[in-house]
């Protein structure tokens, strides 16, 4: 699944950090495959800087985020876990604007 700089930071807080062995080791490699390597944290400029409210937030050079788009292997047991995450929080009404697009992918266009 393609995914932009902004989807793989919004995804990743969605993956649990809690679960059985197996699934465990899956999402651990989901993470890894939606992480950046230290030459994409350093071709797309991707730094933590203080927001406007204090909170730490990610900065990248968007002209560089658009000149490469990753192509994630993500497998059905984690794209379930996403959508599952992702209908929560909308049902909640918790969806926020940085899901967008990942709530397009994930829920409205996967197939």
């Amino acid at each position: 699944m393609k995914l932009e700089v902004h989807e793989r930071l919004a995804l990743l807080p969605l993956l649990p950090a809690e679960g059985d062995y197996a699934a465990l080791k899956v999402i651990r490699r989901a993470k890894e495959m939606i992480s950046f390597t230290q030459e994409e944290v350093d071709f797309y400029e991707i730094k933590t800087v203080p927001g406007a409210d204090g909170r730490p937030q990610m900065q990248w050079s968007t002209a560089k985020a658009a000149e490469a788009i990753k192509d994630v292997p993500v497998d059905e047991y984690i794209v379930n876990l996403i959508r599952d995450k992702l209908s929560d929080l909308n049902k909640r009404h918790k969806l926020t604007e940085q899901y967008m697009s990942v709530y397009d992918k994930f829920v409205v266009a996967y197939r």
